[in-house]
């Protein structure tokens, strides 16, 4: 009898445990910081930006600069869907930090990728840049 009790106490701390995660937002807002390059402050910037694979059915990306300053936001992202989140120009030459935050899941981005608009390149478009 002692053994059965000890086996079902066993049981039940086992999900608890399994449950537990280091890298858990333990808030709301669950806030990343993304760094990135700037060439010019002429040059319009913007993240790509990607939804976690799974745990959220909805969440929208709010990005915002230095002192809460709103940058942009995504649409409503499903699980795996990509963003594009226009910030413009006016980042001066050199390294630059936004923050990301969660809306509607805590959670942070599964992929973040800064883009660089309106370029003197042949294809004039867009490209995803790994800093």
């Amino acid at each position: 009898m002692i053994k059965l009790l000890l086996l079902a106490g066993l049981a039940m701390s086992l999900p608890i445990a399994a449950h537990a995660d280091d890298d858990a937002c333990r808030n709301d807002r669950c806030p990343t910081s993304v760094s990135f390059t700037s060439i010019s402050d002429t040059r319009s910037y913007g993240l790509l930006i990607a939804a976690p694979d799974a745990g959220c059915h909805h969440v929208r990306f709010r990005i915002e600069g230095p002192g809460a300053v709103f940058l942009g936001h995504t649409p409503p992202l499903a699980p795996g869907e990509l963003a594009v989140v226009r910030m413009g120009r006016g980042f001066p030459e050199g390294e630059h930090v936004v923050t990301i935050a969660s809306i509607g899941c805590a959670t942070h981005p599964s992929a973040t990728r800064r883009v660089t608009f309106a370029k003197a390149a042949p294809d004039h478009g867009w490209r995803a840049v790994g800093d």
